[in-house]
Parts: C-alpha cells; structure tokens; sequence
C-alpha cells in the first residue's frame, strides 16, 4: 500500500468516527470502527507508564472545555447521547467545582490520547471512572473544542496537578572522567579498545591515608599519586563490574594538613616509597557464585630511607613512622537487592604494617631508631569485615561502606563509616568517620577518632 493510500485511508477513517460521534450509532457499529482505528495508531504499550498525565482543576477552564463539548453535543455515555437531565447534573457538579478533567498525551509527540470529565473524589484512584465516555483520539478532540482550546490544552497555561512519572537515570560513560576527590581522586586519561565490546582505560590517581590500617591522611602524611590500566571485558552500566584493575604508584610527603589536631608523637614519612594495587573479579572462573567477587591487593614498599639531613628539621623531634604495608581483601557485590536503597554486598580482609620509632637527634646529627626490634617483630596485623550498600542508578547514587576491624597485636578494634552520596553523579559530598576501641597508649601515634570529608566534583560522558 502506497504511503497516499494510507494518508486516504486514515483521514477517512477520522471522518468516519467523527460522524459517528456526531450522529446516533449503535455501540456495535462503533466499536467495529474503533477496532479498526486503533490497529492504525502506533503501540506504545512499553512506556504507558512514561506518558504526560495531568488533572485540569481550574474551575473556568473547565467550564469552557464543558460547554464547548455541549454545543458540539460531544458528551456520550456508553456511545450514545448524554440525556438532558444527566447534562444538568453534570453541569451542576462542574459549576459547584466538583468536576477536573483527566488528560493524557501520547508518548511520542504532544497530541492528545485520553480526554475525561472526572469526578475530583475519583482523582485518588489509579483508574478513575469518567462521568462521560472518554475521547480517545486528539484530532477528534480538537473538532471538538476548536483550535484555540486545544492549543491552550497543550501550552498548560492552567491550574493543573501533575501525574507524569519521572524516571530519573545516570548513565556512566567510558570517554570522559574527571573526578574531583580529595580523597580518591581520578582523572581518566585515555582510553580504547581491542574487542567488540571491551575496553581500556587509563587513569591517574590519588589516594590519601590508609582506612584499612586506621591512618587517616593528615596523621600519615602520605599522599599516593598513579596511574592505573582498568580493564573490561564487556561494557555495562555499572563502571565498578570491570575485569580487573591494576595499579602503580609513588607515596609522596602530602604535609600535616591540621597541625592542631595532632598527637604529641606526630607520623612522619621515612623513605621513598612505591605503591602496588590490584583488584579482579577472577574467581567466578573457579565457581560460578563467586561472580562479582573482587580480590584485592594493596601494598606500599619503601625502597631507600631518608637520612637525618632530609627530614630539614634542627629540633629534637621522637616520630612514629609506617615503611611498609599489605592488605589482601575480597568484597562480594550486588549479594543482595535492596529494592530502591540499592544493592547490598559484604567483603572483608587481612592487613599488616610494620610500625618505626625515631628520634631526630640535632645534636649527633643523626637519626636515631628508639625501639630497635627484628623485621618481623614490627609489624602489626589486622583483620576486618566491611558491609556495603550502593547505588548506581537514578537521581542519587550512594555507596556506604560500615567498616569494623581488630588489631591481632595490640589488641584493639576500630570501626566507621566510609561514605559517598552524588547527585546525577556530577555533584556530592565524600565522607569518612572512623573510632577506636581501646587504643592503648603505645599506638596514640594515630588517631583515637577521626571524620574527613572532600565535596566532590565529576564530570563522566
């Protein structure tokens, strides 16, 4: 059939129904015809849920709109013509104010699909009933209240109450990521791809303190700046489900931020140090529920130690001072569906630092080990369990991380929250309270309690 036909076809069709309006007709005749006119109109039956709804409650408007479909003698129950005691009624309940009209447009332009006079005791209910048949098609609407009307309808130029559903969606790109942390910043620096749907990306990094050995940065002064490959082997919506991530870094003297708020026996960095991080979720390949489960690795390793002239300082100075750490944890994502709150998952794992005591001595000149002890003897081991609530999608994304961990050698605990909440996840706020629990007085070189916070700023397309 040539597209003239089906233009003939359709403006007869519309003649038809309006006639049919217009005149008395038999139910039957008239749903045969609009069978027929609704198997032409295109089906959006996937987004009924996504059209514009809205109730008219201006109460001279709808008078208008009432007495243009009564000159027109537009208002039929059941097909046929409203009698003259029903049009009274009626027409007294919408001069008493007790009348809206329920309007809905269709989704893929802004005519009119759905035009009802509604009781307002009905607006309440998903499926309010008319007080006349519905008009079902906005051309024959238009005929109806003329041009100016319709217009009007359109332009919302009244008092209206909005039913529309707004579905609020962020989408994360993979060409554009610059995001502005404080305490985790990332830039995305480029990327690519060698596969149909996989992808490279290449980013720079920032990092500062150590949640998982309870060292908040202005205590540890050390501040990590890298690169890192991530790599995915399919692309989705979610950027956290990539295959693996692998990174390397420098450990930098990021400086005493709150000098105020420092113990007595302040952290001091005592060497140049590397940083080494690996995450990858190569465990569903041994079992399918392992799927989502990421291990991961973090180490620091000091590889030259500074010397009493590098510290700058002509003061007798005792510091505590962290060369070398590892952390080997896992973390199982998406264990549970928490409806709109998110996604749940849990992860836990084991951490060890060693641990220096120095004096900076301006008198010999030199740099002084206070406690000298064996390798081993140094370090400190932790254990720790996190849980884990995130969102990616809508409106607000959230990741909220309860974390509580214990010191297997000085026997003391901690916990605290690591928090982020975005906006369209352009705009937010990065947020971290940590406690101790029994901190003994041997270990005040760090913090008995801590929060930190950075705004956060990101652009991603």
């Amino acid at each position: 059939m040539t597209m003239k036909k089906i233009i003939l076809l359709y403006f007869a069709l519309i003649f038809t129904v309006t006639q049919i309006y217009s005149q008395d007709a038999s139910p039957e005749v008239f749903s045969e015809l609009d069978k027929i006119y609704s198997n032409l109109e295109y089906n959006t039956i996937a987004f009924e849920d996504l059209k514009s709804k809205w109730f008219i409650n201006d109460p001279g408007f709808i008078r208008e709109l009432f007495n243009r479909f009564t000159v027109k003698n537009a208002l039929r129950i059941n097909g046929m013509p409203a009698s003259k005691a029903v049009l009274e009624e009626k027409a007294k309940a919408i001069l008493e104010g007790d009348v809206v009209v329920d309007l809905r447009r269709r989704y893929y332009d802004d005519e009119f699909e759905y035009f009802a006079f509604v009781a307002n005791t009905e607006m309440q209910n998903i499926n309010p009933t008319p007080l006349f048949d519905p008009v079902v098609d906005g051309f024959y609407l238009k005929d109806i209240i003329g041009i100016r009307l319709y217009d009007k309808l359109q332009e919302q130029t009244y008092f209206y109450s909005s039913l529309t559903k707004d579905v609020f969606d962020t989408k994360y790109g993979y060409f554009m990521d610059v995001n502005i942390d404080l305490l985790d910043p990332h830039v995305l620096v480029w990327s690519t791809t060698s596969g149909q749907r996989n992808k490279y990306l290449w980013h720079l990094f920032g990092k500062w303190g150590h949640d998982e050995i309870f060292m908040p940065g202005w205590y540890s002064s050390d501040y990590t700046l890298g690169s890192s490959i991530t790599y995915y082997s399919a692309l989705t919506e979610d950027p956290a489900d990539y295959t693996y991530r692998i990174g390397l870094g420098m450990v930098t003297d990021g400086g005493k931020m709150f000098t105020s708020g420092l113990s007595k026996k302040p952290v001091f960095k005592s060497g140049d140090a590397a940083y080494f991080t690996f995450s990858g979720d190569f465990a569903k390949y041994i079992w399918d529920y392992f799927d989502k489960v990421y291990l991961n690795i973090d180490a620091m390793f000091t590889y030259g130690d500074y010397k009493y002239k590098d510290f700058g300082l002509r003061r007798q100075v005792e510091f505590a001072s962290i060369k070398n750490y590892f952390s080997f944890s896992w973390v199982k994502r998406k264990l549970y569906n928490l409806s709109d709150f998110g996604d749940y998952g849990i992860g836990g794992g084991f951490v060890t630092h060693d641990k220096y005591s120095f004096m900076i001595d301006p008198v010999a000149g030199a740099l002084v080990d206070t406690k000298p002890q064996s390798t081993f003897d140094r370090f400190q081991h932790y254990l720790y369990l996190e849980s884990i609530i995130e969102n990616e999608g809508g409106l607000i994304q959230h990741l909220i991380k309860i974390i509580a961990g214990y010191n297997l050698v000085g026997g003391y605990g901690y916990y605290g929250i690591d928090s982020k909440v975005m906006l369209s996840n352009n705009l937010g706020l990065h947020l971290k309270v940590f406690n101790g629990l029994g901190v003994p007085t041997s270990e005040r070189y760090r913090a008995s309690s801590y929060i930190v916070f950075s705004p956060v700023l990101r652009i991603n397309y």
